[in-house]
């Protein structure tokens, strides 16, 4: 079964491989014949800027310059290059700014004003938003006041805004940039899939109770990564209701991305050093709810700890190939491939993280590709180790079941199913033993009356019938945990605990009556009826072999007084 479940989840990758490939070949093309004709447009705004009411107005060019980190209000007067139809949607890419719109003398347009957004929010977030076009054209006067509500990133905040205005229709937009991300979208998915795999994995490896932990952080590793590789896919905005979560996503993903990687390491390496990993890993935890706490009181802003998950980045970077080179060195025996594959993975992710907030777009694709490769690596290790487990599993339980079958033949009757003589006798041993010394035990001989006589007229097959019903019906009369066996050709043991004497002669009794019992076989018809012997005992006292020799003893009794009876 988990052969099969394998081998399902690797063709299913494989499946989803080659239509994430044939989705990128299609949305990446430009040729007209594969995609209908755009209405989208990028449009350039024409004109001066003034920067905080300081009277000097400078050419604008699609760049501010001379900001430093602090809040700037930014005036840009001038005009559209081109004209904006009426019921056309004038698309904007907006980080963080308050934005107002004047046409004509006219506001047509406001964003983030004060009470448009969650109070503990500093921003209204960051991500796209469009107007309805009353109709400008490129003569008319237009005016848009911009102001930043973030410090850390002012100086590409307000070019950002203007580098990407696009006039047309929202949805070719978003065909717009699916096609140009779609990369980043399709490694996500990827990504996703091979956490989703992994808890799979999880779920298969729970009842072994095999590296389920290790297992279960690579999982949240790559489902947070994909998350995180999506963030910079710029339709997220469209797709997370709270606009404030736009802008604080990618820090939160970035978080617990880290501290499933850094526990990751954790389960991987055996230095006693790795507690210092466990220490940062148990601070970004922490972290990660005080901030938001301190989002929702609206204190603190989720960027406003940047700073503080940088230290935690440079303190894994430098602490985590230290002790992946160290241990190496230390057990070269052993390498430890998984380790050795890691080190892509520090570098990428972390170099990323720096990647991602100092806009650096011309590396950012390879650390994301370095992230990606570590990901598929460490997956086909994690896949061979699963693959491992479950085929030792596999043989462990086909050896238990050989084992299980082997005791079966050894200690049971073959044509009853109960136990042998031997088997018998170790198992009343056996409970002996372990039970409670004041406790009172029964040990009671069956034996068929005249089955001699059965077997001389009706033929040994049906005295084997008459055997295996007897059995059946013996069975019935007794617990699960009660031990009943055969121990000649047709005699029967059995060894229960009892209260008092009264209680087993009662049910001796009513054994007698539920084995005399009247047959129809092929050779013949018969009838059955049984004697009992009873031997009783105290636990501290009993021993196998006397209450055997007791209890035969009350059988020979119990068949001198006329059989079909009971004696103790």
């Amino acid at each position: 079964m988990s052969g099969k479940l394998i081998k399902c989840l690797a063709s299913s990758a494989l499946l989803i491989t080659l239509l994430c490939i044939g989705a990128l070949v299609y949305i990446r093309t430009d040729e007209s014949r594969f995609h209908s004709e755009t209405e989208l447009q990028q449009i350039t705004f024409l004109g001066t800027y003034e920067v905080d009411n300081n009277g000097k107005l400078l050419p604008f060019n699609g760049s501010i310059d001379g900001l430093s980190h602090d809040r700037h209000h930014v005036t840009v007067t001038g005009t559209f290059s081109e004209d904006i139809p009426a019921g056309r949607q004038l698309m904007l890419r907006i980080d963080n700014l308050k934005v107002t719109i004047y046409a004509a003398d006219k506001k047509i347009y406001s964003f983030g004003e004060k009470g448009t957004f969650p109070h503990y929010a500093r921003s209204a977030g960051n991500g796209w938003d469009s107007l309805i076009s009353p109709g400008i054209s490129s003569d008319d006067y237009v005016r848009i006041e911009l102001e930043n509500l973030y410090t850390n990133h002012s100086d590409t905040a307000f070019s950002v805004f203007f580098q990407f205005m696009y006039y047309g229709y929202e949805g070719e937009l978003i065909t717009s940039l699916i096609r140009s991300k779609a990369m980043d979208l399709l490694l996500a998915v990827f990504i996703f899939c091979l956490g989703i795999i992994a808890i799979v994995y999880c779920i298969l490896l729970y009842p072994l109770k095999k590296v389920v932990r290790q297992t279960f952080c690579f999982a949240g590793l790559s489902l947070s990564a994909g998350l995180w590789f999506f963030i910079d896919f710029n339709v997220q905005c469209y797709l997370i209701p709270l606009p404030v979560f736009n802008n604080s996503l990618d820090i939160v993903c970035m978080i617990i991305t880290s501290v499933f990687l850094v526990s990751y390491f954790i389960l991987l390496l055996h230095t006693r050093w790795k507690i210092l990993l466990a220490a940062e890993a148990a601070l970004e935890f922490i972290l990660l709810p005080a901030a938001t706490a301190a989002q929702l009181m609206g204190i603190y802003d989720y960027y406003d700890f940047l700073n503080v998950i940088i230290v935690f980045t440079i303190l894994e970077g430098i602490s985590i190939p230290a002790m992946i080179l160290y241990e190496n060195i230390r057990f070269s025996d052993k390498i430890n491939h998984s380790l050795i594959d890691s080190l892509a993975l520090v570098a990428g992710m972390f170099l990323q993280i720096f990647g991602e907030h100092r806009e650096n777009k011309t590396s950012l694709f390879w650390f994301k590709l370095g992230f990606f490769i570590f990901l598929i690596l460490q997956f086909w290790h994690m896949a061979k180790s699963v693959k491992g487990i479950i085929a030792d599993s596999t043989k462990a339980a086909l050896l238990e079941e050989q084992k299980q079958e082997l005791i079966e033949k050894v200690q049971k009757d073959p044509l009853t199913g109960l136990y042998n003589k031997s088997a018998t006798q170790k198992q009343v041993a056996g409970a002996l033993r372990t039970g409670n010394p004041d406790s009172l035990a029964a040990f009671l001989m069956i034996d068929i009356d005249y089955f001699k006589k059965i077997n001389d007229t009706l033929g040994h097959a049906a005295g084997d019938s008459v055997i295996l019903i007897f059995a059946g019906n013996l069975r019935k009369q007794f617990r699960d945990g009660d031990i009943v066996g055969r121990i000649g050709g047709d005699e029967f043991a059995v060894f229960i605990w009892v209260p008092d004497e009264v209680w087993i002669c009662e049910k001796a009794r009513k054994i007698n009556a539920a084995l005399a019992e009247n047959i129809t076989l092929e050779s013949g018809a018969c009838s059955i009826t049984a004697s009992i012997g009873i031997a009783l005992a105290k636990c501290e006292d009993a021993e196998f072999e006397s209450l055997y020799h007791q209890a035969d003893e009350a059988l020979y009794r119990a068949k001198a007084a006329g059989r079909n009876q009971y004696s103790l």
